[in-house]
């Protein structure tokens, strides 16, 4: 089990701040604690960034956004990285939140919210809370056997099947690995060239492997009509944990 001090230690937060001297005051805090800050001045140059390193298999731990910014703002920013990973920790730094705002963020599921002007005990005891939280949701998902997909639907990690209304569903060996995949990365999009280098490793033709992924896919759907594959235009695949 990994250590609560290592994992904050190693975490990486995107800061998304579009005030200059705000965003100098953030970093040096941050910098206090965390040494892998990644800075946009705001949310489309953040999203633009997200969107880089999750093409790169690299993972964000954090994000500290301020609301009102240029260009986008920080709850269309969620709104977008929320179609991506639904689980990633985000903090909103903000001069005001009126209850209409607060209740917009509430649905998309933001862990903390600190107002403006930033002292730096309520910033970093925010952070620290929800990286313990999440460190948990992480170490509760790896532990967990069976993921709930949908009211008759499981995936068994350990077995590497699928059961419906407790019987198991017959797939292929790539429908299996195919469901693995998106299950170890459950709620996250997998980027569509990963999951087609994983099956098909040894065959270079990635034009018709990417044809070959949309049939195995239709093939599943077929199988397991309830099974909610979602397909994120540009990106790749994701599959949904239900939540109780």
């Amino acid at each position: 089990m990994e250590k609560i001090e290592d994992y904050e230690k190693n975490i990486r937060i995107l800061l998304v701040e579009d005030d200059y001297l705000t965003q100098v005051k953030l970093v040096k805090i941050l910098n206090r604690v965390y040494d892998d800050i990644v800075v946009a001045k705001n949310g489309e140059e953040a999203l633009t960034i997200f969107k880089a390193y999750h093409s790169q298999n690299k993972s964000f731990d954090l994000v500290v956004s301020d609301i009102n910014m240029p260009i986008m703002n920080g709850i269309n920013l969620l709104e977008n990285i929320r179609q991506i990973d639904e689980l990633l920790p985000f903090i909103f730094v903000t001069a005001r939140l009126d209850l209409e705002t607060l209740l917009q963020v509430v649905k998309l599921d933001i862990d903390d919210y600190i107002l403006k002007p930033i002292e730096i005990e309520p910033l970093l005891k925010s952070i620290e809370k929800t990286m313990r939280k999440s460190l948990k949701r992480k170490e509760n998902l790896n532990i967990s056997q069976k993921l709930c997909l949908s009211d008759d639907l499981y995936w068994d990690s350990i077995e590497k099947y699928i059961y419906k209304d407790e019987k198991q569903v017959k797939l292929t060996k790539k429908e299996i690995m195919f469901l693995d995949i998106l299950c170890r990365r459950i709620n996250q999009v997998v980027n569509t060239e990963d999951i087609v280098y994983t099956l098909w490793e040894d065959d270079i033709e990635v034009d018709s492997n990417i044809a070959n992924l949309k049939n195995l896919i239709s093939r599943i759907r077929v199988k397991i009509p309830n099974l909610n594959i979602e397909n994120v235009y540009g990106l790749g695949y994701k599959l949904r944990m239900k939540h109780e």
